[in-house]
């Protein structure tokens, strides 16, 4: 049996990425739902920790783990390591002595707990007083109750988490309640409303891409408006030296760097750091999702026969949350961006080759089930492959954020 680890993203009141809870998925060859929560759990827990290097499949961030009550009262929570993780007490167990019992083992040896979907049931109250964290799922609990919450548990000192939170403004609703976690995707959505400060800088370095990703500009003239930015070109120039571009020799000036990987690549990587660049006032979750999602897309490009656009695919990828590190709509962004035909209608929504696999890649990110999507263009490849693809990524992202 295969199954496949994701991950969806749990930040602070601040912005910064807490952790991961990370789940699952089946693959092609198993019905999903005859295979039991226990060996569910124990194969996430076989992927995260010993099949890879213990922390890269949550970035080295914190691992909430769903536990069953059967694998809660044979201490399999044992094996994880206790910093790195946070026990969830699925919604479906009961309060009994035994699990009460275990519960308290549990703390005694320092593991954090939490609540998943929580709905509150008085013979709940000895698991909420071990609880550190109650996750509530703000789409499945009304407003009232979602408050309430708040007010009953914050004074006994837990931590409140919503789930779900797909929006800003449900982020900033259940952050001025008391809460301070928040799982979901609501930081990859545009606001619409930037500060004038934030979108002065931001704009400068818009023109700066535009520049990059002109058709009709030479070689000489790319080299010139990098050289106008000192800062920018000394980092681009530490990125293609880095061991993710796989250069073996040091290159000392962006010519070299433009004859030794070609202008496609050259464009690739200023449109990483510029990306980068702006991420200052966003949640640093947002590009690390944007850097996972491009390289994603490219690397699922080359297994599917397309290497020769792999490049486009890259970009592709990363330029789909411009609108949310922009914090405006696409549909005025890609007006000033002078990028092909094709492209820009993918990031319009549009139906193209590229937003084939810009599907698969959202579809991995939502923990939705990929098989369909793999079959509806034909593609060959297994769940367990692209998988594997998709943790490639998010370990090369978390090599270039290092930089």
């Amino acid at each position: 049996m295969t199954l496949m680890v994701g991950r969806q993203p749990i930040l602070d009141q601040h912005g910064v990425t807490y952790g991961y809870e990370l789940l699952y998925r089946g693959d092609g060859d198993h019905d999903f739902f005859k295979i039991s929560a226990e060996e569910v759990t124990s194969s996430v827990i076989n992927s995260s920790f010993f099949e890879t290097e213990i922390g890269s499949i949550s970035s080295g961030k914190v691992s909430f783990i769903n536990f069953t009550a059967q694998l809660i009262l044979d201490e399999i929570w044992r094996v994880v390591p206790k910093h790195r993780v946070v026990i969830e007490f699925l919604e479906t167990i009961e309060a009994t002595p035994e699990i009460i019992a275990a519960a308290k083992n549990m703390k005694a040896a320092d593991y954090k707990i939490a609540l998943d979907d929580f709905v509150y049931r008085e013979d709940l109250e000895p698991l909420i007083e071990l609880a550190d964290i109650i996750k509530v799922d703000i789409q499945d609990n009304d407003s009232a109750t979602i408050a309430s919450f708040a007010r009953r548990f914050l004074p006994k000192g837990k931590i409140m988490l919503a789930e779900k939170v797909e929006t800003l403004q449900e982020f900033k609703t259940c952050r001025d309640l008391g809460y301070t976690l928040f799982q979901g995707y609501f930081f990859a959505r545009p606001s619409l409303m930037p500060t004038t400060s934030r979108q002065d800088s931001k704009t400068s370095k818009l023109r700066l891409m535009q520049k990059i990703h002109d058709p009709d500009v030479d070689y000489g003239e790319l080299v010139e408006v990098l050289k106008a930015d000192p800062n920018l070109s000394l980092k681009l120039l530490k990125y293609i030296n880095s061991v993710a571009m796989g250069v073996r020799h040091e290159i000392t000036s962006l010519r070299m760097a433009l004859a030794l990987i070609g202008l496609m690549n050259f464009k690739k990587w200023a449109s990483v750091l510029i990306m980068a660049s702006f991420s200052d006032g966003n949640p640093m979750e947002l590009l690390r999702l944007t850097l996972i999602r491009g390289r994603f897309c490219e690397l699922l490009s080359e297994a599917i026969g397309q290497a020769d656009h792999s490049s486009e695919y890259f970009l592709v990828g990363i330029f789909s949350l411009l609108d949310a590190t922009l914090d405006k709509p696409m549909d005025v962004l890609v007006k000033d961006l002078p990028l092909a035909d094709e492209i820009i209608e993918t990031l319009l929504g549009h139906e193209t080759r590229y937003q084939q696999i810009l599907r698969i890649a959202y579809t991995l990110e939502s923990n939705m089930e990929i098989k369909t999507k793999l079959d509806e263009i034909g593609c060959k490849l297994d769940e367990a492959t692209v998988a594997q693809i998709n943790q490639s990524a998010i370990i090369w992202s978390d090599e270039i954020i290092k930089l």
